[in-house]
């Protein structure tokens, strides 16, 4: 059973797309009292998934669609972001080599920083992909 969502979205899969999700997902996390060096870490990280969406499961075609969904549940914030892309395989879907000095790249290193939790599983029955990440919120300070 999913905990009702804070914030539910769709949006194209455009990079054109993504300043508007960026402020609702800032908007829906300061909601929730995350301080704001917290809410731009996971701002960044939610901006690099939907990137990655976009350039490689759709590969730049920018016809498809993103859902994002946040909700609360125990203490976290669970992010998922839903595609109708073709399936990606989880095992090639790993952080890079941070000794090897390239541009770019870096997203999955992001959300392995940010996220205390991440999971991309294909869907069997249909096309796409989910990507679940979870943060745990911290107590503020007093």
């Amino acid at each position: 059973m999913s905990a009702p969502a804070l914030l539910r979205i769709e949006f194209t899969a455009r990079a054109e797309s993504l300043s508007e999700v960026r402020a609702a997902v800032q908007r829906t996390l300061f909601a929730q009292g995350v301080d704001g060096r917290d809410a731009a870490r996971i701002v960044l990280a939610i901006d690099e998934a939907c990137a990655n969406v976009i350039r490689h499961a759709y590969r730049g075609c920018g016809d498809g669609k993103i859902d994002l969904r946040i909700e609360r549940h125990r203490g976290a914030l669970r992010f998922r972001l839903r595609d109708r892309a073709p399936a990606v395989d989880p095992g090639c879907v790993k952080p890079r080599d941070l000794s090897v000095c390239r541009p770019g790249g870096l997203g999955i290193n992001i959300i392995d920083d940010t996220m205390d939790h991440w999971r991309l599983r294909p869907l069997k029955r249909c096309a796409g992909n989910v990507l679940t990440m979870v943060r745990r919120l911290r107590a503020r300070s007093a």
